[in-house]
């Protein structure tokens, strides 16, 4: 496949992510990441980069449970363990040296992020996990992921600002 057009794939996936964030909904963020992460797949599998294959098909699984977390079958903490493990089993399962951390770390922290009701909690994890992805994508060659990782991490800036920093300041 192209160069450009495989880079293209993974710069919708990202631009899907990052406009959900700019909303104070906890479901459009779940919804855009089931349909990022489809794009994720295709754009990662090109690169030959399989830690962020799988990750990224266990992540479109745990975005439709954490979507439904609302109802009972749901709801159980065992979905939250049993995705963070997922994630460190698969970057041991496809290690490819160091790296293979990353996505695993990265995960890790979005599904904790993704997991909470609490969207402040979301957006600093978010915050906080955006960093891994930065590092892995520039690795295997993701560069349209890794830009649009670096203009994410400003994004999630603002929507801390807009909707955590601001609004306490108002009430202080």
């Amino acid at each position: 496949m192209n160069f450009w057009l495989i880079q293209l794939i993974g710069l919708i996936g990202n631009l899907i992510v990052i406009g959900s964030m700019q909303f104070n909904n906890r479901k459009i963020v779940l919804w855009a990441q089931s349909i990022a992460c489809v794009l994720w797949v295709i754009h990662y599998g090109y690169l030959g980069a399989m830690t962020a294959v799988f990750t990224n098909f266990i992540s479109f699984a745990r975005s439709l449970v954490f979507y439904h977390n609302d109802k009972k079958w749901a709801k159980s903490n065992i979905w939250l363990a049993l995705f963070i493990v997922m994630f460190v089993l698969n970057s041991i399962l496809t290690w490819d040296g160091p790296r293979s951390i990353l996505p695993g770390v990265a995960m890790s922290l979005t599904t904790w992020a993704l997991w909470s009701k609490n969207m402040r909690v979301t957006r600093a994890l978010y915050l906080i996990q955006s960093p891994f992805w930065l590092g892995y994508d520039i690795i295997t060659h993701s560069y349209s992921c890794a830009l649009i990782e670096a203009i994410a991490l400003i994004s999630y800036v603002v929507a801390i600002f807009r909707y955590d920093v601001r609004k306490k300041s108002k009430r202080i």
